[in-house]
């Protein structure tokens, strides 16, 4: 099979790991590079010397079968519409639009022009929440009760979205994937200390069916940068850490006994007896999920095998975060 020709849209914060990615697929073949901004231009010759970089999206030609948008979360309905119109797949980087009525548009123009249309929630392609998901479907912690997701550092502060549309879409998307589904009540506070209406810090409460709970907490102002998710069932507890090289996942056999109680000494008082077992790491392949994604998005151009961050997965998440702006603001 010939290779996807892949344009990438925006050289910025994230676009040098997708052009990386993008040049070492071997099933695709790396057809330029779009950004408006002038002064990166001369990073993309030095980084790619024989690359075409494209300066307008009018301007890309027709030899191109897909394209991915790494640009500003405000620009990513316009850009990504104009794109599907062009004929072209796209894979935008989260979130898939900044409201519910614009992913809405893409999706409608996306199947109106049979084309594929997948948002970068990067971490459902991470093989350490891969094998949480094993985990829990397995039911070796029994039955999942609470997942705690928490995305901290002091900055990188955005100018253009506040901090829960900057970080909340992984947490959000990671929650749901290992939930099973997706909330069905919202709640979210927070504070805007840096600029006004522009909240830095977010607390997000998630309500799923079968009396699941999810917490999500996003910061720009912690002194630690952390990156965790904390899984508690009914038989045991899971902790990821990002931050970590190895051992990112650890398996406690921690929990309460649900059926046992412990008497005090006087008779009076009982409690439920905690349960202090052991803990294990277990062996994840290392992979990197940024590749692992872009694999996906070829693979169902190519073989019409649908990613698990198809666009209704983008919509849904979507949803979420404009309930949680709605408390924020509200």
């Amino acid at each position: 099979m010939s290779k996807t020709k892949v344009l990438l849209v925006g050289y910025g914060y994230w676009g040098p790991n997708l052009a990386r990615n993008l040049n070492q697929n071997s099933n695709v073949e790396f057809t330029g590079i779009l950004e408006i901004d002038q002064d990166l231009h001369a990073k993309i010759s030095t980084d790619y010397p024989e690359i075409r970089i494209f300066n307008n999206i009018d301007d890309i030609g027709d030899d191109h079968d897909a394209a991915i948008v790494s640009t500003p979360a405000t620009t990513h309905f316009s850009i990504g519409y104009k794109l599907l119109e062009k004929g072209l797949h796209v894979l935008i980087e989260k979130p898939l639009a900044t409201n519910i009525d614009d992913c809405q548009k893409l999706i409608k123009i996306s199947e109106e022009k049979q084309l594929k249309l997948m948002v970068g929630h990067t971490y459902l392609y991470n093989s350490s929440v891969i094998k949480i998901k094993e985990i829990i479907d397995s039911g070796e912690i029994g039955n999942l009760l609470t997942i705690h997701s928490e995305r901290l550092n002091l900055g990188q502060i955005r100018q253009d979205i506040n901090v829960m549309w900057n970080l909340a879409p992984h947490d959000f998307s990671i929650i749901s994937y290992l939930a099973g589904s997706y909330p069905i009540n919202v709640n979210a506070s927070g504070n805007d200390f840096i600029k006004k209406g522009m909240h830095d810090i977010v607390y997000i409460h998630l309500e799923f069916e079968n009396n699941i709970t999810g917490f999500v907490h996003n910061s720009w102002l912690h002194p630690l940068k952390s990156r965790k998710v904390i899984v508690v069932g009914s038989e045991g507890m899971i902790v990821f850490d990002d931050t970590q090289v190895d051992n990112q996942v650890t398996i406690y056999e921690k929990g309460v006994d649900w059926d046992k109680i412990t008497k005090s000494e006087k008779g009076k008082n009982s409690r439920f007896e905690i349960i202090d077992g052991d803990f294990y790491s277990p062996k994840i392949q290392a992979q990197e999920p940024l590749s692992t994604e872009i694999q996906a998005f070829v693979d169902w151009i190519q073989f019409d095998r649908k990613p698990i961050s198809d666009s209704k997965n983008g919509l849904e998440i979507v949803k979420v975060l404009q309930r949680a702006q709605e408390g924020l603001v509200g």
